[in-house]
């Protein structure tokens, strides 16, 4: 028998990887989350793809939800502090152009992070944890001014009476639609919406469709 023993490590928190970088594992994720479907990704999957150790995700996240959380927190944060620059630039201005304005904002966020707003579109059409979760924690945050603004406008009568479901469901949907669907996009009409030029028509035409019919004259 060989003098060299073998020491086995003992089960529990698995060594620390210093090069782990949570930030490329929470984008790869949503890209997945994104491309798969919540159901179809797998912990496993995404530590092959990022070249992190099955363990060492699990003992990092947890869970999948929580993975996906995070993953959404990360970018939804990101567009939310790109709003708040805006809207501290903008503080003094009309409020029709504010709303001009954060259309705009939300037309280059969303072609910015179009993984972002597909899976928003997975998860928004049920109430489930996640939903609940993102409806609360990130979309009332990034939309909810859109609506104060459209409020206000209201009330001195500048923008038509249309209540709010129906209203902001339409603005938000005709500005990030094109992006959640940009495979369609392609398919059907042969253009790639994430393209700048493509992008920059699209706050056209949003704009100049939104305030022709919602502005009274």
């Amino acid at each position: 028998m060989s003098a060299e023993k073998k020491v086995k490590r003992k089960a529990g928190r698995p060594k620390k990887n210093k090069d782990l970088n949570t930030d490329i594992i929470l984008r790869t994720a949503l890209k997945s989350f994104a491309r798969e479907g919540y159901g179809g990704v797998k912990i496993k999957s995404i530590a092959q793809e990022t070249g992190v150790a099955d363990s060492l995700l699990h003992y990092y996240f947890k869970t999948k939800q929580e993975l996906w959380k995070q993953a959404m927190h990360l970018i939804g944060t990101e567009i939310q502090g790109e709003l708040d620059t805006l809207f501290n630039l903008i503080d003094d201005l009309d409020g029709l152009e504010k709303l001009r304005l954060f259309n705009k904002k939300i037309v280059h966020v969303s072609a910015k992070y179009p993984e972002f707003q597909q899976v928003v579109v997975q998860e928004v059409f049920s109430n489930n944890p996640r939903s609940e979760w993102l409806i609360d924690e990130l979309l009332i945050p990034i939309f909810g001014i859109m609506g104060d603004i459209i409020k206000e406008e209201q009330s001195k009568g500048r923008i038509k009476d249309i209540p709010q479901a129906n209203l902001t469901s339409f603005i938000i949907g005709s500005i990030t639609t094109i992006f959640s669907r940009s495979f369609q996009m392609k398919k059907m009409h042969g253009i790639d919406p994430l393209d700048k030029e493509q992008v920059d028509l699209h706050v056209t035409f949003i704009n100049d469709l939104i305030f022709n019919g919602l502005v009274k004259r």
